[in-house]
């Protein structure tokens, strides 16, 4: 199983951010898809587990997770993996394209499994350095929402 984990961590890391979103769609997510859809949910587990383990390819996962609605097996659900994804993340131009949607996935967290701890602090923080680095204000009263939304 972990030769499998390396050939999914060293075919991301060959990936270029700058890849045409048809290269990523066509191409690398699929990749992923394919792989995942022959693990069961004890192997997707220990997927997950490595993933929070790898800060560079934090946000293909992530990525992956939003664009194609996997639904991931066992006890990480897609939802929560994704915020947990965002919480590791140090880029703020990853954080800026994955933070489109984090609300609606943090709408989910009701939903989380009772032993799933969210990052509640570090989704926060990654918001905060988001924040200090956008210019439009309409994107930082959003972002500003989601914070309100977590510390209510």
């Amino acid at each position: 199983m972990k030769d499998q984990f390396s050939e999914i961590k060293n075919y991301i890391d060959e990936i270029d951010f700058y890849d045409s979103q048809e290269n990523f769609e066509y191409e690398h997510y699929p990749y992923l898809k394919s792989i995942l859809d022959g693990f069961t949910a004890k192997q997707h587990d220990a997927f997950v587990e490595e993933v929070f383990e790898w800060p560079d390819q934090l946000d293909f996962v992530a990525s992956f997770l939003d664009f194609t609605d996997y639904d991931l097996k066992g006890k990480y659900e897609s939802y929560y993996v994704f915020c947990e994804c965002f919480s590791k993340i140090n880029n703020v131009q990853y954080l800026e394209h994955l933070s489109v949607n984090l609300e609606i996935y943090l709408l989910q967290r009701k939903f989380f499994e009772d032993n799933l701890s969210l990052s509640v602090q570090d989704i926060i923080n990654n918001l905060y350095l988001l924040i200090n680095n956008l210019k439009d204000q309409s994107i930082i009263d959003s972002r500003l929402k989601i914070i309100k939304d977590l510390e209510s």
